[in-house]
């Protein structure tokens, strides 16, 4: 028999906290940091891809009132087709993106000129042996909702399909005129050799 005192909650946890929370207040191992750096890193975009902080929750939220409109530098398809002709390293695809952008497994970075740049393409997408790494978007489709007072099923507008030239274009904003395409995903691609 000992005479040793019973150990005492401040003995068991140290934390004036429960367990669970001390867990929490830990700092991420090395492992959970490498996680949240890919998951954040800003070169490149899994199309159709939305990553939520508390920063851009606020400012969407803000923009959602303001009610802000951004439209797509709109060019005519044979403008478009003059300028990058079809031949050699420059070519036109197809892809479809019925099931969304992110079936197409397209992961995107910002390319030297400011255009997209393809840098992966996920097992599986639709893109697969229709682009290769290192490929160029010099024009894509983009969807725009616009209203038309013959269309008496869809509320929200018709459907109209326009080209984008991302020459001289924000990468964001190609990536986002990219995202609006709801059934094909058409692209005017270089292929450096």
């Amino acid at each position: 028999h000992t005479d040793a005192a019973p150990p005492t909650r401040a003995r068991l946890h140290p934390s004036p906290r429960p367990p669970a929370l001390a867990l929490l207040s830990r700092p991420p191992s090395s492992h959970a940091r490498r996680m949240a750096a890919s998951a954040l890193n800003a070169s490149s975009v899994f199309l159709g891809s939305r990553v939520a902080t508390p920063s851009t929750r606020r400012a969407s939220r803000s923009k959602r009132a303001s009610k802000v409109a951004v439209r797509a530098k709109q060019c005519e398809e044979s403008d478009l087709m003059a300028k990058y002709p079809e031949g050699g390293p420059v070519f036109r695809v197809s892809i479809d993106c019925t099931m969304g952008t992110n079936s197409t497994g397209i992961v995107m970075k910002e390319g030297d000129e400011g255009r997209p740049e393809v840098s992966a393409i996920r097992p599986g997408g639709t893109a697969k042996n229709k682009l290769k790494i290192g490929d160029v978007c010099l024009g894509v489709t983009y969807t725009e909702l616009v209203a038309d007072p013959n269309n008496k099923t869809l509320n929200w507008g018709t459907p109209q399909v326009g080209w984008f030239d991302t020459e001289g274009e924000k990468y964001q904003v190609s990536i986002a005129a990219m995202e609006t395409n709801s059934t094909t995903l058409d692209m005017i691609m270089f292929r450096p050799e």
